[in-house]
């Protein structure tokens, strides 16, 4: 497992073959089927694997906001250090320990707000759907980094891409965020990360006001 690991780790999930693995280990690719029925069951292995586990909580554990903060940022670190990871559907993924850690370490987080189940499962898929997709960015860079492409390279790369709005009437508002100037507001990934976040949270804490005021007002209705 560890092997398949450092082959995804050099050069994506694609490369890990029994063969590969095997010929890493110098060992005949049927040796490697006596512990792994199927290239499946080995992705699903080093997938759970190569998350590792969430960050342990802080002593004395904070508010939390800033533990969904510290666990989302934790998150798309571990994404954008193993890029490979993203590489699989959803549907596809391997649920598995760690990964359930992960999601046990942020229902903790959010256990203490009062919300019934229902509405903290979906606050996880929320939060957690928005690390995965505001990441996306920066696995893209992690990625191309692993492959020896600079980061000037990249760049330019996504600049020309984006730069095809411009001038088309088709996307003219999106253009013009992309040719608006740059200013003492630009952000960094990790920082428009973070502002993403944060309005997310923003939204999970008015929710809660909503649902602890329409609480408090159905157990002392006015007479």
């Amino acid at each position: 497992m560890q092997a398949a690991i450092e082959i995804a780790d050099a050069d994506g999930l694609a490369a890990v073959t029994m063969q590969a693995v095997s010929a890493r280990l110098g060992l005949s690719t049927m040796a490697v089927y006596r512990y792994f029925p199927s290239k499946e069951a080995l992705y699903d292995a080093i997938v759970d694997a190569g998350m590792g586990l969430p960050p342990a909580p802080p002593t004395p554990v904070t508010d939390w906001r800033s533990e969904v903060t510290r666990w989302a940022h934790a998150k798309r670190d571990m994404l954008c250090a193993r890029p490979w990871l993203a590489e699989l559907p959803f549907v596809a993924a391997p649920h598995g320990p760690n990964w359930l850690a992960w999601l046990e370490a942020l229902c903790a987080s959010l256990s203490t707000l009062g919300l019934r189940p229902a509405d903290v499962g979906q606050m996880i898929s929320v939060i957690d759907g928005y690390t995965r997709g505001a990441s996306d960015t920066s696995i893209s860079l992690a990625r191309s980094r692993a492959r020896g492409i600079s980061e000037q390279e990249w760049a330019a790369a996504v600049g020309a891409d984006l730069g095809r709005a411009i001038g088309d009437p088709r996307f003219t508002h999106f253009a013009a965020i992309v040719t608006a100037p740059a200013d003492e507001t630009s952000r960094s990934m990790r920082e428009s990360f973070d502002f993403g976040l944060q309005r997310v949270i923003d939204g999970i804490a008015l929710f809660v006001r909503h649902e602890n005021g329409a609480r408090h007002a159905a157990a002392h209705p006015k007479a």
